[in-house]
């Protein structure tokens, strides 16, 4: 519109509808509107990130190529995991989904390792250790890309890298192990010695130089969040309730008897019908299935997780015994017994587990999350002939631990460094003599193509459990008496109310936020009360996205 006075446009108002990936936009803008104030942080953040992915790089290389079994490499892998994804997720945005971006560290495992060749690097080719989790778009609000730098990320990101240093430095190995032939190693001890420890300290320099701005942004982060996720919390607690109208229609038949006691019997035989869906039936079914054959398998190797908790108790570690236990066969056995001792445990902790399904994981090559036994992205890793194989390897090792256990000399303890002999309760050795490798073997391909079965059933229930959630409350409102309806009514009223005053407060604060802080006019519009809450795909990929890609790294969902 012209203005005739002041002789210039004036532009109307960005539209745009308060739902998830609003915060992507306003993220964004935020970040434009002080990019030249924060050159220096994100300079020295790309440079350090390129370091992470250096070493992460070089440490697959000496796994791979090189020597399977070095600790150190491992470790260094497993840092480089983290450090990447400290430095490219916005923790503050990720706290508003109900899932992780990533598995938390205290239950992350470097992949099923069941050879000496099976490594960190099987369970994802490119990425080492652990892949961004599949979330679902309904259970996310923001993404946990990092779109606008803030205070609270780069004390995260400097913590985070001191830490890691310390760690590894710890591990580095002796200059008399370095030979020409080590020379990948060399680059690994190189990378921590100088270049890590410099581009962390210039991240450090560059941050405490942009503090102001950073400690603002951050402020300003929590300014249009904190009215946004109460807005959102308020709109999907009056979706999951039953609409004013339904309600009052329901009170105006519970006048008359008859035609309210028709509507109760049709309401409750839909419900049950829904119950009765062949899919969900044959889904409990095999179910039941699975956990019996859980039960059977777990009964084999339990002897073996009792071993293994025995041999972690005592301190003790495997030794190199020529003839039974090679070189490359050491690191894979140590890692097989340290993933057995958190499975079959009486008490659940992030680290442990009651049941199998760890182990399961590790047979088919997925990363140890809270993703459930089968994530649908990794089922493609094996064909029926790899699995076979990685079943073979694995129920190898268990032989192998059996052995060991019968021979003297076969673990070092700290405990006992004058006497190198661990004495193994002899019940437990002749319980792992009874493992019958065939019928686990049987057990375990039943359980696989049960579980594939299973996910083929449950494509469909997303759309069924919301029926069967209508149809429930369907039924318990059509039986409640008038007087209940009545304070369901006014509770739902006090309900949609408290919507409307959370809306009237986000859409003040986003205008004049915006208005302030990045010189937009906006318009926040509201959204309709059965807009479903879901993430939407955009093209941002945020301020490392495009070194990650060109890394091979996969971003979180976005």
């Amino acid at each position: 519109m012209y203005d005739t006075i002041k002789g210039w446009f004036d532009p109307p108002p960005l539209k745009l509808t308060a739902k998830p990936g609003l915060m992507t936009i306003l993220d964004l803008a935020l970040y434009r509107s002080v990019e030249g104030e924060l050159t220096a942080s994100v300079c020295a953040a790309h440079a350090l990130l390129r370091v992470w992915l250096d070493m992460k790089q070089q440490a697959q290389d000496v796994l791979q190529n090189h020597d399977s079994s070095l600790v150190f490499a491992r470790h260094c892998l497993e840092a480089a995991c983290d450090a990447t994804e400290k430095l490219s997720t916005d923790r503050f945005a990720a706290a508003a989904n109900l899932s992780d971006a990533y598995e938390t560290p205290a239950t992350s495992f470097s992949s099923a390792t069941l050879s000496g060749q099976i490594s960190i690097s099987e369970s994802v080719s490119d990425t080492g250790r652990r892949m961004p989790n599949s979330q679902r778009r309904r259970d996310c609000w923001e993404t946990a890309r990092l779109i606008c730098p803030d205070h609270v990320w780069a004390d995260d990101v400097f913590l985070t890298g001191q830490r890691l240093i310390r760690v590894l430095t710890k591990h580095l190995p002796d200059n008399l192990y370095l030979t020409e032939e080590k020379r990948p190693v060399k680059l690994l001890v190189n990378l921590i010695r100088r270049d890590l420890k410099m581009r962390l300290h210039q991240f450090r320099i560059a941050t405490e130089s942009n503090s102001v701005v950073l400690k603002r942004l951050y402020l300003v982060k929590c300014e249009f969040r904190a009215p946004f996720r109460a807005f959102l919390e308020a709109h999907q607690t009056v979706q999951r309730a039953p609409s004013l109208d339904l309600v009052q229609e329901f009170m105006e038949k519970s006048k008359t008897p008859k035609r309210h006691n028709s509507t109760l019997k049709e309401s409750t035989s839909k419900l049950q019908k829904l119950l009765e869906s062949p899919k969900l039936v044959e889904a409990l079914h095999i179910e039941e299935l699975l956990e019996g054959i859980e039960q059977k398998m777990a009964q084999g190797i339990f002897a073996f997780t009792e071993v293994s908790r025995f041999i972690d108790g005592k301190k003790a570690k495997l030794r190199v015994l020529p003839g039974i236990l090679e070189e490359d066969e050491l690191q894979a056995l140590q890692d097989l017994l340290r993933r057995l001792k958190c499975c079959l445990c009486r008490k659940i902790s992030p680290e442990t587990s009651t049941g199998i399904r760890p182990i399961l994981l590790d047979l088919q090559g997925v990363p140890r999350d809270e993703a459930g036994p089968l994530c649908r992205e990794h089922e493609h890793c094996f064909s029926e002939k790899e699995l076979h194989e990685r079943i073979n390897i694995f129920l190898q090792q268990l032989e192998k631990i059996t052995t060991l256990c019968q021979t003297r000399h076969a673990f070092t303890s700290e405990q006992r460094r004058g006497d190198s002999n661990l004495d193994i309760p002899s019940s437990l050795i002749n319980e792992c003599t009874k493992l019958d490798c065939e019928l686990w073997e049987a057990y375990c391909l039943d359980w696989f193509d049960l579980i594939r079965r299973q996910n083929t059933l449950s494509e469909s229930f997303d759309t069924l459990s919301e029926e069967i959630r209508q149809a429930e409350m369907e039924a318990s409102i059509r039986a409640a008496s008038a007087e209940s309806l009545g304070m369901v009514r006014e509770r739902l009223e006090r309900l949609t109310k408290d919507r409307e005053l959370r809306w009237d407060v986000l859409q003040d604060m986003i205008e004049d936020i915006c208005l302030r802080e990045m010189n937009w006019k906006v318009a926040l519009q509201e959204p309709p009360k059965d807009c479903v809450l879901e993430l939407p795909s955009t093209s941002v990929i945020g301020l490392f996205g495009l070194t990650l890609k060109i890394a091979g790294e996969s971003l979180p969902i976005g």
